[in-house]
Formats: C-alpha cells, sequence, structure tokens
C-alpha cells in the first residue's frame, strides 16, 4: 500500500526549500548597504553618514507620498534589538531611519528599551513618530534598520498605522495583509499579534529586520496560514462530493 505525505509533511518541504535553498530565500534576506542606498535614492555612504558606526545591512521599506505644507506625517513603530545592552561609546548601535523629508535616525540600542515578548531581547515598545513637511511636494518616503559594524546581534522595527493630518494614506496600516502601496527590499514582511507585539490599528503590521532569513515568528504565521487554506480545501471537496 503506498503512502502519500500528509499536508503538513508536504509543507515542511516546500519550506525547507523555500528559506534554506530557493531563490525567494535571498528576497527575503536583509541587504548590504550599498543595495540599500541604490534603492532609496541615497549617495553611497549615507546612512553610515548619520554617524552611528559603519551600516553593514539592513531592509526597507518605501512609498511615495504627496503634501502640502504644513501635512504632518504620522506613524507608529516599535524598536527590536538582540543587541546587548550599550555604552555610549560602544561601536555597535543598530538603527532605525527615515529618508524624508531629510535623513535621520529616529531609535537605535540607545534608545530606553525594555524586555520583549518577542523573539527580540529587548524593544522600545510601540511609539509614535511624526514629521511635518515644511514645503508641499511629492517625497519619496524611506523607513528601514541597520546592523551596525557587524551582523552578530540583529535588530528589527515593526510599523504600523501611517497617516496624514491632511489626506489620506491607502493602506496605511497594512490592512490589505500586504505591502500594497509600499515597495520594499531585505527582509520584509506582514506579521500579526502572533508575533508577540500587536499592531496598533487593525489586525496587521509590518515588520523589517536586519536578519538572513525571515523570522521564526513569520514562519509560524506563514505555516498557520497555509494549514488552515489545506483544510478549508478539503473541505470543500468533501462538500462536493
Amino acid at each position: 500500500m503506498s503512502h502519500r505525505p500528509g499536508l503538513r509533511g508536504r509543507l515542511a518541504a516546500v519550506l525547507a526549500l523555500l528559506f534554506l535553498g530557493a531563490g525567494d530565500a535571498l528576497a527575503q534576506s536583509s541587504v548590504p548597504e550599498s543595495q540599500l542606498d541604490v534603492f532609496l535614492g541615497l549617495q553611497d555612504g549615507d546612512l553610515s553618514g548619520l554617524g552611528n558606526g559603519p551600516v553593514l545591512n539592513g531592509s526597507a521599506l518605501m512609498r511615495t507620498i504627496t503634501v502640502s505644507a504644513g501635512t504632518t506625517l504620522s506613524f507608529d513603530y516599535n524598536f527590536l534589538t538582540n543587541e546587548p545592552m550599550t555604552s555610549p561609546l560602544d561601536a555597535v548601535n543598530d538603527f532605525a531611519f527615515l529618508t524624508s523629508p531629510q535623513l535621520s535616525d529616529f531609535a537605535d540600542t540607545f534608545s530606553p528599551l525594555a524586555s520583549s515578548s518577542t523573539g527580540f531581547l529587548r524593544e522600545t515598545g510601540y511609539k509614535t513618530f511624526s514629521e511635518t513637511f515644511a514645503m508641499a511636494g511629492t517625497y519619496t518616503l524611506g523607513i528601514g534598520v541597520v546592523n551596525v559594524t557587524d551582523g552578530l546581534n540583529d535588530s528589527a522595527l515593526l510599523l504600523d498605522n501611517f497617516r496624514l493630518s491632511t489626506g489620506s494614506l491607502t493602506n496605511g496600516s497594512f490592512e490589505e495583509g500586504d505591502f500594497a502601496g509600499f515597495s520594499t527590499i531585505g527582509n520584509a514582511s506582514i506579521v500579526t499579534s502572533s508575533f508577540g507585539s500587536g499592531p496598533t490599528d487593525g489586525r496587521y503590521q509590518a515588520l523589517l529586520t536586519t536578519a538572513a532569513v525571515p523570522e521564526p515568528s513569520s514562519l509560524a504565521l506563514l505555516t498557520t496560514g497555509v494549514l488552515a487554506a489545506g483544510s478549508l480545501a478539503r473541505r470543500a471537496r468533501r462538500k462536493a462530493r
């Protein structure tokens, strides 16, 4: 008697191929600073030039926004890290950054951090970042997180609830369950509260990490979704008989 592998067995094989050797694994790995600079329209070395140390790699998302003078952009973020407690003289200072209206960092390993219930050791918890645009125009907004000096310990950035004081942003809270309206590079995924930190608006939030492969919680979310889809498909087939 032949035995067909169960759904879980087939899924395990697919995930092993996807994340241990297939081309898609590279698409979800963090990328070197040089690739981030090109993607974000920055000059070579601009991220390292912020003064936090030499940037090794990272991930980012980007979208275009059109604003009038005086419009304020706000979004919620949670910076997470596995870096140990640091001193101001430490050369390892992973950080999160924003490219518009000017390139700047807004969270790093020196930020006030508490223990995290995610797969990371410490986090800021969700905070709100706001930036007012003095001049009207169309801006390319890039946000990301990077490893500095080495890749021994990864950091990450949860993002949610992008909004403008005037006007609106489509899919600003990722409630379509994807990155519609955004472009991404590196290790970027959509997660729910199962990641260990819940979104601030709706069900979904974006996760950017400096890791070389997707975070385990993201894999768990993907596995759960595929298993659920398989279960629904089996029920539909039984009803059709």
